[in-house]
Order: structure tokens, then sequence, then C-alpha cells
């Protein structure tokens, strides 16, 4: 679509009639559609909420897009850009400005528009993010990360009215949120291969009952998927005892540390049995990787 889509109004014309349906109904329905995703499917920061939670392209992908919603009560605006990070052996991101070695950034070959948003309340509206440059990209896999940021309140000091005693300081603390995405561009075949260790039961009486795995990754392409975490009883029942959807093993990293609190069910206290970690691709029943504990 052309132009900034939160401004436009596209008109419906219905054969025959002289009726319109303007444009905001189909942005209260687009808002809706977002907002009843499953959450495993959608990334929510503040007031902000983006859909899908992570890109990829690959094969003839050439563009993609993003969809944004604000969910609060008041009109805010988002920067747009891209940023780099590395992820560590739990999970988490740093920052980074220099690839390390055996990973290569996607931002030379993207390009997203538009660059800055401004969401009303209960208002959505498309990004677009493009694949470009491609003739330079060679085999294996890039990854950057969109990075939507919210740009703080700038209303002059004075402007807000205050209360009480006119004569005393007031300070106000606002806290700016963001919200990233990982954006992967991937090219040839992958050869990764996937492994699940190092599982350890481990029982907390004030805090609950956790198990302990480790994802293991090797090849020249990331691993994302679901994981999810069965007890067998000493009866031979099966128990759904936790899930995880997303969790990824991105490159260069090769290792993934996981502590996942157990969902105990009624009358299930662990003794004997065994726990089985199926590691399967994300939304879907591929089999990546599977482990299991006896008791």
């Amino acid at each position: 679509m052309r132009g900034n889509q939160k401004k436009q109004h596209m008109d419906f014309y219905l054969k025959g009639q002289h009726h319109y349906f303007k444009g905001n109904l189909l942005r209260l329905f687009f808002f809706i559609s977002i907002c009843t995703l499953s959450v495993n499917n959608a990334l929510a920061q503040g007031d902000l909420l983006v859909f899908p939670k992570r890109l990829v392209f690959e094969g003839r992908s050439k563009t993609e897009q993003i969809n944004l919603a604000n969910t609060g009560k008041e009109t805010s605006t988002y920067n747009v850009s891209f940023v780099e990070f590395r992820m560590n052996e739990a999970g988490g991101f740093e920052e980074i400005k220099e690839p390390d070695l055996g990973q290569q950034f996607a931002t030379p070959f993207l390009r997203v528009y538009p660059r800055q948003v401004t969401l009303a309340p209960n208002e959505s509206q498309t990004v677009k993010v493009q694949l470009v440059n491609t003739g330079e990209l060679e085999v294996g896999e890039y990854r950057s990360h969109l990075y939507f940021r919210a740009v703080k309140n700038t209303k002059p000091l004075g402007q807000e009215k205050m209360e009480g005693d006119t004569n005393a300081l007031s300070v106000k603390i606002e806290t700016v949120f963001g919200v990233s995405i990982a954006t992967i561009i991937r090219k040839g075949d992958s050869d990764t291969a996937v492994t699940i260790s190092a599982l350890e039961y481990e029982n907390k009486e004030d805090l609950g009952t956790f198990l302990h795995f480790n994802i293991n990754r090797i090849g020249n392409m990331s691993a994302y998927g679901d994981i999810t975490i069965s007890y067998m009883s000493t009866q031979d029942k099966w128990y759904e005892v936790g899930k995880i959807k997303g969790i990824g093993v991105y490159t260069p990293g090769t290792l993934r540390k996981n502590k996942i609190l157990l969902q105990k069910p009624a009358g299930v206290n662990f003794n004997g049995g065994k726990f089985k970690v199926v590691y399967t691709s994300n939304e879907g029943t591929e089999l990546i990787a599977e482990k299991e504990l006896d008791l």
C-alpha cells in the first residue's frame, strides 16, 4: 500500500449500491484480529503489540510485513530501526557493533518502511521489510533485529498541570519501551544438527520443581522451535508438565541452557518414572531433538 497506511481511508464500493464503508471499520477489524492472536505468536511491550514475533526470509521470499497495534489509552510514536545482538547461553541478548566469529548481520540486505509510526489508541498499522542487494548474499544465515522504540513524551516542562503546592519540585520519570524481533535471511541448504543433553531434575519445596537441560546446535543455521516436557509415572501414564514456545539457539552460538518450572499434576509426585523433553519446529510437529531422563 502506498503512503502512510494509518492516514488512508479505504473505501469499499458495493456494486449497485451507493453505500461506502470507510477505512475506520477495516482498521477496527484489523486491530481486534491482532489483539486476539495467541500470545505465543505475538510480542507485547508496554502498550505495543507486534505480530509476528520473528521474520525469516528464505526461498523466494522478498517482502515480509509486521503488524503493530497500540493497546494503550494514549497516542504513541515509535522509531523503527535495526540493531545487532549476540545471544548468550542463557538465551539473553547483548547488543554488539561488530559480528562475532561466524556471525553475519542482515542489516545491509534489508530495507524497512516506514521508519517512524504514530498510533492512536486502538489503532494498528503495517510495517514492511524488503530484501535488497540479494546478489551479494553468500550461502548461510544472516541475522539482525528489527527494533521498535517508543519516543518519549517531549511536552515542555511546566505545560502539564500541577496540583497542590505550586512551589514544590515535581520530578516525573518516564519509562521508554522498546521491543525487537529477530529478522533472518537464509540462503542455501541447512546442515544444522541439534541435540538435547544434561537433563537434571530439581525439587525446591519453596519454589517448585524444575527441569534443567541444554540445547546443543552445530551447523550453518540457527535452531528455533517449541519445547514440550512430559512425565511418565510408574503406572506408565503420560502427563504434559511443561511447554515453552519459541526457544532459539542463534548462530554462532552452540549452546543454550534452560531451566523450566514444571506443572505438577494433582496426585503426582515425580517419584520414579521418567521425563521426556521434545524439541519441535515452532507451531509445528517436525521433530528437531528429544531426550529422556529416568528418575
